[in-house]
């Protein structure tokens, strides 16, 4: 009975940790402030959300590892995919993210030395075994180790920071990270006997009393939020059991929308390293969409890649690799389609903590 017990226990106690630390975070004084150009709220909003999500998470996974260790029945469950000690270098690498978005979040750091510290964390990280053990191809399987490690290690950068350029509307990134998480334990569950993870419960859950603040705009997530979630997401991907494929569709509605728009900027000959507005959810917003309907867009984009990828990992062979690219294709012309009827349109501020209004650009 303990089994069952412990998880709904942690999960109550994970979403009201949150809940209470995402209100305290808000005295602290760190804001972001409206800046006339990416940053469009009306108002400074609290912006240290991803501390009390993660300092939830945390607590309640020490819990759940003292309770292994006192509870009889406890013990074996398999809380996170992954096996120790993968596992603690991926929670722990996790955490390394989430400081350097805290040091960003309240010193504000340059852009190319917060990418290297992202960089080093990555390589060390994949090195100590955070890192796909293989990679299946329509020509065969790849397992060379310096592939594995530098694919791992690009991976888990590009994740953490999609993540981070995906949170600029009240609720999407950590939405869909939540369903991301979600999606990842039903497809770990799939090719794995010890059935869905209930420490990805736990961190839904944290998410979950952070977006109770968030949704109404009083509370941004931080860098510290994106940086760790994120990071988080990707290296449990790598050592969860299951297809690199199946990973990568998991969170395509942030891969598909950051590679565009970063392959558009670099055609167009502007900087990778300046916050800009042109993302395709930023383009939805600014031709008129409220941030609750476009983050349910892209919750309802990553609840089908989700299924897509359960669907695949369960079937098995060479379905999973089918369907990234299928999924792949039909994104990548809705991002198009999105591009090209809301380029005309600037962003006007709203009343809130966010921006609500727009007008078409002359």
């Amino acid at each position: 009975m303990t089994v069952f017990i412990l998880p709904v226990f942690a999960a109550v106690s994970a979403f009201l940790l949150s809940l209470a630390g995402c209100e305290l975070v808000k005295h602290t004084g760190v804001v972001d402030a409206p800046d006339g150009k990416r940053k469009q709220q009306a108002r400074p909003v609290p912006r240290l959300g991803g501390v009390g999500m993660i300092a939830a998470i945390l607590i309640v996974l020490a819990a759940v590892a003292l309770a292994h260790e006192s509870i009889p029945a406890a013990r074996g469950h398999d809380w996170l995919p992954g096996q120790l000690p993968t596992l603690w270098v991926a929670l722990g690498g996790a955490g390394l993210l989430a400081g350097v978005g805290a040091l960003d979040d309240i010193f504000g750091l340059r852009a190319l030395p917060k990418l290297l510290m992202v960089l080093a964390i990555a390589l060390a990280c994949a090195l100590l075994g955070v890192a796909a053990p293989m990679l299946d191809t329509p020509a065969g399987t790849l397992a060379w180790p310096p592939l594995l490690i530098a694919g791992s290690m690009l991976w888990i950068i590009v994740v953490t920071n999609a993540a981070n350029f995906m949170d600029g509307s009240n609720g999407l990134s950590l939405g869909s990270l939540a369903i991301m998480f979600a999606g990842l334990g039903a497809s770990h569950a799939a090719v794995s006997d010890a059935g869905f993870p209930p420490g990805l419960v736990t961190v839904i859950a944290a998410i979950a009393g952070f977006l109770c603040h968030n949704l109404k705009g009083t509370l941004y997530a931080g860098d510290t939020g994106a940086f760790g979630l994120g990071g988080l997401f990707a290296m449990l991907a790598l050592i969860a059991g299951i297809p690199v494929w199946t990973a990568a569709t998991l969170v395509l509605p942030f891969l598909v929308d950051v590679l565009l728009t970063l392959a558009s900027r670099s055609r167009h000959g502007q900087s990778l390293f300046v916050a800009h507005t042109d993302h395709a959810y930023q383009g939805l917003i600014r031709a008129g969409w409220p941030h609750m309907d476009v983050a349910l867009t892209w919750w309802c984009l990553s609840a089908a890649c989700a299924v897509a990828a359960t669907i695949g990992v369960s079937a098995g062979g060479a379905l999973p690799f089918v369907l990234f690219w299928v999924l792949v294709a039909g994104l990548s012309a809705g991002w198009f389609m999105v591009h090209r009827k809301t380029s005309g349109h600037k962003v006007t501020r709203g009343t809130g903590g966010q921006a609500l209004g727009t007008t078409p650009e002359e």
